[in-house]
């Protein structure tokens, strides 16, 4: 906020604070000052409008007492939780030199938060401030007029310019009173004030606004997902290969495979993933079923469900030791964990060249440790992955997309299956899970109509931020 002369036209019948606030000179001078005021405003230096600069009571909290004893870490926010302001014993004396009184404002004069500034409004409590506050009383100029100040560039340029020290920055009385400002007539400081309370409202609101509209944006996205996994989010073809047949293909060049000794029959035939008559799986007419703790709904005739670990493989990654990796660029990618992955592609920050446990292209990689559920389809061709990460690897040319947005709308089933005090789930856990499968054809299309749609609900994102 800018605190100047633009804000409302002069009045005329208004008096003149240069006969105010004159100092030992015709007209008040303060050095370079930062603009021309229109008459009737005047420079001041903030002692020239102030009856009390004052340090605060250097007291300890206590649980009890009989003042409330205000802190710098007390203001919140421009707020302060007086039920949670600790006490402390004072005199009476003391109590008639430091009370806090509504329109006394109070700066923070050390530490991070050096130059914030708190104005005391509607006090209900006996209090005190602590030693790390100044307080300021303002004669004849409305206490909510330099409250505005205290939170505009001008002021907060001087602050950072006053302010000394490294390790704990901080600005003392003696600096604060140096402090210069612009001052209106007194009708036009409430003018001010009004306008500017005005707009910060609508600003607020504003905010709340962006706040609901980018919690609609997420919630959108979430309903997105579930059309798409239960089968309602694009129309179906009927000309499009039923899961069924897929699977049975798949089953089919397996046995072909086992029988000519390349690969094993075992328990992660897809045939097993698709009896009708088995209870864990196959079509269950217009219910939601719980099967091993999962929901598990109906599907449109041409999909199938079928469970993670009859379709897909799964690695698991393995920790590297320092001198195992470095940033040099030397070798393939060290993929450690939820910092790796952005928005728009993994960060390569890390490479080995002696990698034990590798990822592929197209692979696709989640989070199993800490950070859980977070996933990325694998662009950077070969990668090392540490076992804070798993890697779901495809294994009759699935579609690794969709896949992603299944596991993408069960993410509360997987983040509440995570155990352990570092949060993380389980091979099991992943590959017990049961995946509904549409078409091949299918997918492409829910892949391609998701993409679309997030896009434009990004853009909306991207505005709000």
């Amino acid at each position: 906020m800018s605190i100047n002369a633009r804000l409302f036209p002069k009045k005329t019948g208004q008096y003149q604070l240069e006969t105010l606030y004159k100092p030992n000179t015709d007209k008040p001078h303060y050095g370079n000052t930062p603009f021309e005021l229109p008459d009737g405003w005047a420079w001041v230096r903030l002692e020239h409008i102030s009856r009390v600069i004052q340090y605060g009571l250097n007291n300890s909290a206590e649980n009890s007492g009989n003042f409330r004893l205000l802190r710098i870490t007390d203001i919140q926010d421009d707020k302060v939780d007086w039920n949670n302001v600790p006490f402390t014993t004072i005199t009476n004396d003391q109590a008639l030199e430091f009370k806090l009184e509504t329109g006394d404002i109070l700066f923070a004069r050390t530490g991070a938060t050096v130059g914030k500034s708190y104005i005391v409004s509607k006090i209900t409590t006996s209090a005190v401030f602590a030693s790390y506050l100044i307080r300021v009383k303002t004669m004849s100029i409305y206490s909510q007029y330099i409250k505005h100040f205290f939170g505009s560039g001008m002021y907060w340029e001087q602050i950072i310019d006053k302010s000394v020290g490294i390790g704990q920055p901080n600005v003392n009385g003696t600096k604060l009173k140096e402090l210069i400002l612009p001052i209106p007539p007194l009708a036009e400081q409430h003018r001010i004030v009004t306008a500017i309370e005005s707009a910060f409202a609508v600003i607020d609101e504003i905010e709340r606004d962006k706040t609901d509209l980018q919690s609609a944006v997420a919630a959108a996205k979430r309903k997105i997902l579930s059309l798409a996994v239960s089968g309602k989010l694009v129309p179906e073809d009927p000309g499009d290969e039923p899961a069924s047949v897929l699977l049975e293909r798949i089953r089919s060049e397996r046995e072909t495979l086992a029988k000519a000794g390349k690969t094993k029959r075992g328990k992660t035939s897809p045939a097993t993933a698709t009896r009708v008559d088995t209870p864990h799986y196959g079509n269950i007419g217009n219910k939601r079923l719980h099967i091993d703790g999962q929901t598990i709904f109906n599907l449109p005739k041409t999909w199938e469900w079928y469970k993670l670990s009859s379709l897909w493989d799964l690695l698991s990654g393995r920790d590297l030791t320092p001198s195992e990796y470095s940033a040099h660029k030397i070798g393939i990618p060290y993929i450690t964990g939820a910092s790796n992955f952005t928005d728009k592609d993994l960060l390569i920050n890390r490479w080995t060249d002696c990698p034990k446990v590798i990822a592929k292209n197209g692979d696709l990689l989640i989070t199993c440790k800490g950070t859980v559920g977070t996933m990325k389809i694998n662009t950077q061709g070969d990668v090392h992955i540490a076992r804070q990460i798993m890697a779901i690897k495809n294994r009759v040319d699935l579609n690794a997309e969709f896949l992603m947005i299944v596991l993408t709308s069960f993410v509360t089933q997987i983040t509440l299956a995570a155990k352990g005090i570092i949060p993380g789930i389980s091979r099991e856990d992943l590959l017990d899970m049961l995946i509904p499968l549409p078409p091949l054809a299918e997918q492409r299309r829910i892949v391609t109509a998701i993409e679309t749609a997030f896009e434009q609900l990004d853009a909306i994102a991207t505005l709000l931020a």
